[in-house]
C-alpha cells in the first residue's frame, strides 16, 4: 500500500454538479451528510494512490462486457462498484469505486482485498453498513462524500453515478486526462452490471453522468 497523501479538491465545477442534481431530484442536503458523517466515524480511510505516473488506465462502466475489457492491452483497471464482475483478471484492479450496491458481485472483489472507494449518500446508509461488515479493520479504504464540506478522512472528488465519479476520482488523484480510457459507458441503456433499479430514474442519473464527463472533455 501506498504512503497515503493529501489530496486537494480541483474540480469545483464537478461539485457544483452535485448540487445541481440534488435541485433536479429534490433530494435533500441533509441525508447526504448525514450518511457522511455516520461513514466517517464507523471506519478510516487507509488507502490512497498516485495515478499521475500512469500513462493509461481503463475506467470500467456498467455497460462493459467481459469481450470488451478482453479487447483492450491495459494493464491496470478501475473499476465502477458491480462492473468488477466484467474482470476476469482481478490483479489489474487497482481499486474499485462503490456505494456497496455492487453485490454479488462485489464478493470475488472483497476475498481478493482490492481496495474500495466507498461512498457515502443519502440513502445508502443499510448498504455501507452491510459491506462494512465483511470487510477487516485493515481493509484497504478511501472515504469519499458528495456535500460541499470538508469531512476529516473523506474527500469528495466530484462526481455522481459510480462511473463518473471514478473519473473524477481518478483524475483528482493525478491521472491525465489522455490516460483515461473509459470502457462500458453508455446514456442510452442501464448497463448490465448495475444494481437493482427503476429504469426511468436510472436513464435520468445516466444523462447527469454524461454532463459530468462532458466536462471532463469526456463524449460518449
Amino acid at each position: 500500500m501506498e504512503e497515503r497523501r493529501q489530496f486537494t479538491l480541483e474540480f469545483s465545477p464537478q461539485i457544483d454538479f452535485q448540487d445541481q442534481i440534488r435541485g433536479y431530484f429534490d433530494w435533500e442536503i441533509s441525508h447526504d451528510r448525514e450518511s457522511a458523517r455516520r461513514l466517517s466515524k464507523a471506519t478510516i480511510s487507509n488507502f490512497s494512490i498516485d495515478l499521475s505516473p500512469y500513462d493509461k488506465i481503463g475506467i470500467i462502466g456498467a455497460a462493459a462486457s467481459k469481450k470488451d475489457i478482453a479487447a483492450t492491452d491495459i494493464d491496470f483497471f478501475i473499476v465502477a462498484d458491480g462492473s468488477i464482475g466484467a474482470v476476469d483478471d482481478l490483479s489489474k484492479v487497482l481499486f474499485i469505486v462503490s456505494d456497496a450496491d455492487g453485490f454479488p458481485y462485489l464478493n470475488r472483489a472483497i476475498e481478493a482485498r482490492i481496495p474500495i472507494a466507498l461512498h457515502a449518500h443519502g440513502d445508502n446508509m443499510e448498504a455501507w453498513e452491510h459491506l462494512l461488515t465483511l470487510l477487516g479493520d485493515d481493509y484497504p479504504l478511501m472515504l469519499t462524500h458528495q456535500v460541499p464540506d470538508k469531512i476529516e478522512g473523506m474527500v469528495n472528488p466530484g462526481g455522481f453515478t459510480d462511473g463518473d465519479r471514478a473519473v473524477c476520482l481518478a483524475m483528482m488523484l493525478g491521472l491525465k486526462q489522455e490516460a483515461c480510457e473509459l470502457i462500458g459507458f453508455s446514456t442510452n441503456s442501464i448497463g448490465q452490471w448495475s444494481g437493482v433499479t427503476n429504469e426511468a430514474l436510472k436513464l435520468k442519473k445516466l444523462a447527469w453522468m454524461e454532463k459530468i464527463l462532458n466536462a471532463h472533455d469526456f463524449v460518449i
